[in-house]
């Protein structure tokens, strides 16, 4: 499925897109089923939930965790075919396990992601590193002028940097950093070392950048399983309820942020 030079792509920058991954048809699936989970309703012990307050005092879905479980044709679509499995697993070249999946909504007057590292571990309070691939599929165009990521190219090979303790790396370290914007059409695929610095900028277009991302762990790491992981998840970063404060909306993270 990967040429060789998008073998190189990952090795040298820690990412590697691979264009036109989903056929346009399959595409207009995923697009029509993510509108359906937007409506989805709060929920006690199922799918996570978080949301943004936008400038004009509206209520907005920023992020839904835990939920291909829930939705059947999704659930096939991206996985019965293990194309993405595949991928993932000729990158890190062993085999692979399925730890999360979560969607960023990004629409229109959402917030940002500071630079950081996608190192589930730590916020966790975990010995071991937990993840080290991250795919981005992309539901949406992304590009700059609507939120979407810039990556620091070749800093994955190079640990954990220094950072706050909501994990966002400390701005006297990212500043040193290159950076470069990743864009991508809907359809394709973006997989990423979770050890690759990146973040977002707040959405200030007319445009959303909904993005689904599947996280996978080499099969020899030690960890939680994806049933673990929710339990975690809940306790130590909780979603909203199902009666939320606007003023006071819970978090999704300690890098989100708005302006």
């Amino acid at each position: 499925m990967l040429t060789d030079a998008q073998r190189e792509k990952w090795q040298k920058d820690g990412y590697v897109r691979l264009e036109r991954f989903f056929t346009p048809a399959d595409q207009e699936n995923i697009s029509t089923f993510i509108e359906d989970m937007s409506r989805w309703d709060v929920s006690d012990d199922k799918w996570l939930m978080w949301f943004e307050k936008t400038t004009d005092d509206r209520k907005i879905t920023s992020k839904i965790e835990n939920f291909l479980d829930f939705h059947d044709p999704l659930r096939r679509l991206l996985l019965e075919d293990q194309r993405i499995k595949s991928a993932v697993e000729d990158l890190l070249g062993e085999a692979s396990r399925r730890l999360k999946e979560l969607l960023i909504f990004h629409y229109p007057d959402s917030g940002g992601y500071l630079p950081h590292q996608d190192i589930y571990h730590i916020p966790h309070k975990l010995p071991d590193r937990m993840v080290h691939a991250v795919v981005a599929i992309g539901v949406d165009d992304s590009d700059p002028e609507n939120g979407g990521l810039f990556f620091s190219p070749g800093n994955h090979e190079k640990g954990v940097f220094p950072m706050d303790a909501g994990g966002v790396i400390y701005p006297q370290v990212a500043e040193k950093f290159s950076w470069e914007p990743v864009v991508w059409k809907a359809g394709d695929i973006f997989i990423f070392d979770d050890y690759a610095p990146h973040y977002s900028r707040p959405n200030k277009s007319n445009r959303s950048r909904r993005t689904l991302y599947l996280v996978f762990q080499r099969a020899s790491t030690g960890g939680p399983t994806r049933a673990q992981y929710n339990v975690l998840k809940r306790a130590l970063n909780p979603p909203e309820g199902k009666v939320a404060d606007l003023d006071n909306l819970k978090p999704p993270n300690g890098i989100f942020y708005r302006d």
